[in-house]
């Protein structure tokens, strides 16, 4: 990853209302069997979700968080919309520019990434780093906001990978290097395209799919950690999008405990949102310390895996120079 870059805030959203698996099984045809599979086996048992609200219900609370800490808003000068449902408005409509113009940062340019579907976050990340050293602005930043409806029942239950999605925001601002903040460290991704089916693949694909995500996974989060010079016995907490990791977790020998997925049960799969959102309780909890190294965890359908080590809150670095 380029120079990296600084995470200078998140913030995140969820809706009020909370619905059990039971409550959602006839809207997703689910049979007695499949609902418990998705309790025992998958760790799953309720979502989030607004049925009367539209996207920019769901990702504009967290945004307007973020700004209220900037202060000039004239130093955002891109906002990244990350989402991982590829068709998220009529063919007419940019949602990257509804989210902009809504937050009123007319000024900023704006796009959408979705290619990596729920690990697309983590890669915004990365590209908000390098459209930073480009601008070369020590106030510049850029603000990713995040956020998927589950608006039809086939993009709200993949039930071939086990995914029952819920409904989530989440936004970061991403500064230049040397402030302080959560400094980016590391960021390592792999792409297996034989599973770019996704929703798609057979029974027999999926299975390897489970299979082989596993492995994927840990090698991406091993490569993140030996890139960033740091042992796993230098890592606090691993960080995850909200599924379960238990195979993934034995291949690299860690602690089930230092992964923190104590929200599955209650928000589920939340696409590309729920890494900050586990990242936000976290905090909330106050169980982020400053100056600890963070691992960041997420895979998308298609299929790519991702992780990224920051440390926490650190202090402000000197400006690289040049030769």
């Amino acid at each position: 990853m380029n120079r990296m870059a600084t995470i200078e805030a998140v913030e995140s959203f969820l809706p009020d209302r909370s619905y059990t698996i039971e409550e959602l099984a006839g809207s997703l045809g689910l049979k007695r069997a499949q609902v418990r599979l998705l309790q025992k086996v998958h760790g799953l048992h309720r979502i989030r979700q607004d049925s009367d609200g539209g996207l920019l219900d769901l990702v504009l609370p967290a945004a307007r968080r973020i700004l209220e800490q900037v202060p000039d808003p004239t130093d955002i000068r891109y906002v990244i919309y990350v989402h991982s449902t590829q068709e998220v408005t009529p063919s007419h409509l940019d949602a990257a520019a509804q989210i902009r113009d809504a937050l009123k940062l007319h000024h900023a340019g704006s796009f959408a990434l979705t290619q990596q579907n729920c690990a697309t976050a983590l890669a915004a990340i990365e590209v908000a780093g390098t459209l930073l050293e480009d601008e070369g602005d020590p106030y510049a930043r850029v603000l990713i906001v995040i956020g998927d409806k589950t608006f039809t029942p086939g993009n709200q239950l993949l039930y071939n990978t086990g995914a029952l999605m819920g409904e989530a925001g989440a936004a970061l601002l991403v500064a230049p290097h040397d402030v302080p903040g959560d400094r980016i460290l590391s960021y390592a991704t792999k792409t297996m395209g034989r599973y770019s089916g996704g929703v798609l693949l057979s029974v027999e694909e999926s299975k390897q799919y489970g299979r082989d995500s596993a492995r994927a996974l840990a090698d991406v989060m091993r490569a993140a950690v030996e890139q960033a010079e740091l042992t796993w016995d230098d890592i606090h907490w691993v960080i995850p999008h909200n599924a379960p990791l238990t195979e993934t977790v034995a291949l690299l020998g860690l602690d089930p405990k230092t992964v923190y997925l104590e929200q599955l049960a209650e928000y589920s799969h939340c696409f590309a949102s729920d890494v900050f959102i586990n990242y936000t309780e976290l905090r909330k909890a106050n169980r982020l310390e400053p100056g600890r190294h963070y691992v960041y965890v997420a895979s998308g359908l298609g299929a790519t895996y991702s992780s990224m080590v920051f440390q926490h809150q650190a202090p402000a670095m000197a400006p690289l120079t040049t030769v």
